[in-house]
């Protein structure tokens, strides 16, 4: 079975102004919680955050990057789609915890034009503090990828600069810490999959980030939240094939999803 890499970039959200039932704090409002940013937040209390539909849309993947919970007792995320008109239906149901990120597949469904996708947000006492939602459909590569795969997750050292005296004592040393840092290179790729599936990701992934699994298979759990370095333009190899290359940074919330 090959390894797949996966890409969750098309947030049928944004662009959508939603309604929220719970209080909001300036400054921390759900528009944060749709702008590709990892430094911003949406500090929510219990409530129902809905988008209505402007068109017929297809979605099947879930994320959540949540930045941290500030109080105590139960705290959860439902993502629910109106089935019906005033029918809700649950598709993927979370309880979450500080510092996770996740990816959750779930089985597709069309959300009719003028209907809602709803998040209904459990918040104890406190309030959850979230990164980004996003919901859509993932994008699946056409290839695996292994030989050229950083994993998010791998602690990736530090770069020390010692200071050294005459008579070759070492004074001190500076300490930086590397980033997580990797990339995707994706090779044999029809001219088909390129221009119809990688370009649009490679337009957006030029703006703003993503969400990144690079390895379902076998560690399913790893997620990113990613931004790309450098968006190289498609190389031909043999055969009519294509190759990609995109170096990226990665943000990991916890190598567990939530």
């Amino acid at each position: 079975m090959a390894i797949q890499p996966r890409f969750l970039y098309n947030n049928v959200l944004r662009g959508i102004t939603p309604t929220w039932s719970g209080t909001s704090v300036s400054g921390s409002t759900y528009e944060n919680a749709l702008d590709w940013l990892d430094y911003s937040y949406f500090q929510a209390n219990s409530g129902n955050l809905d988008f209505t539909m402007t068109a017929d849309t297809d979605i099947d993947t879930l994320s959540i990057y949540v930045a941290n919970f500030t109080g105590t007792g139960s705290q959860s995320i439902v993502l629910q789609y109106e089935s019906s008109p005033s029918t809700f239906t649950t598709l993927v149901t979370k309880t979450t915890t500080s510092g996770k990120l996740s990816f959750d597949d779930f089985s597709g469904v069309t959300v009719s034009s003028g209907r809602k996708i709803r998040f209904v947000i459990t918040v104890g006492t406190g309030a959850l503090l979230i990164r980004q939602l996003v919901v859509g459909e993932s994008m699946t590569a056409e290839r695996g990828q292994w030989a050229s795969a950083t994993p998010p997750t791998f602690y990736q050292g530090i770069k020390v600069t010692n200071s050294i005296s005459q008579n070759g004592s070492i004074l001190g040393r500076s300490i930086k810490r590397v980033e997580k840092q990797g990339q995707i290179k994706l090779d044999h790729l029809s001219a088909s999959w390129v221009r119809s599936t990688w370009e649009p990701f490679a337009q957006h992934a030029a703006r703003y980030a993503f969400i990144y699994q690079w390895n379902e298979r076998d560690y399913p759990l790893e997620t990113a939240f990613a931004i790309a370095q450098d968006i190289k333009a498609p190389n031909h190899t043999n055969s009519g094939l294509l190759s990609v290359d995109m170096p990226c940074r990665f943000l990991v919330a916890d190598e567990n999803a939530i």
